[in-house]
């Protein structure tokens, strides 16, 4: 199983106030994802910047996603950072194994993104995600 950062994910009531903030001050370029919405699922704004290594993705704050999805775990409250695998059944496997909670997001946000997020033990929110799911 391969882990490799991907993302850190800032949430703002203001996206595009933050969006230009950090495409100015850092020079950041764009990216464009396929994002999958539904009623109950999340369909605020989004924008994906680069620094062609690392991506951040700004959301609009969501204090009410988890409970809407049914899940203990609310990424879009104050954000979190993520690791892409490619092993999500083998990551579940292990978080099990040492028996720390997640919460199984599937492929609501992201087109072809299988996503779980889990706290650190501060209380940092991580997802992990596999591609082509």
């Amino acid at each position: 199983m391969k882990f490799k950062f991907h993302h850190m994910n800032l949430c703002s009531e203001n996206v595009q106030r933050l969006s230009e903030f950090y495409r100015s001050v850092f020079e950041l370029g764009s990216l464009d994802y396929a994002r999958v919405n539904t009623d109950d699922g999340y369909g605020g704004a989004v924008d994906f910047l680069t620094d062609g290594a690392i991506e951040f993705h700004l959301a609009r704050r969501d204090v009410d996603l988890a409970f809407r999805m049914k899940h203990a775990i609310n990424p879009l409250d104050r954000g979190h950072y993520c690791f892409r695998t490619d092993d999500i059944e083998a990551f579940k496997r292990r978080l099990e194994d040492k028996k720390i909670p997640y919460s199984d997001y599937g492929t609501w946000a992201m087109a072809g993104w299988y996503q779980i997020f889990f706290h650190d033990p501060d209380g940092n929110i991580i997802e992990v995600h596999q591609t082509g799911k």
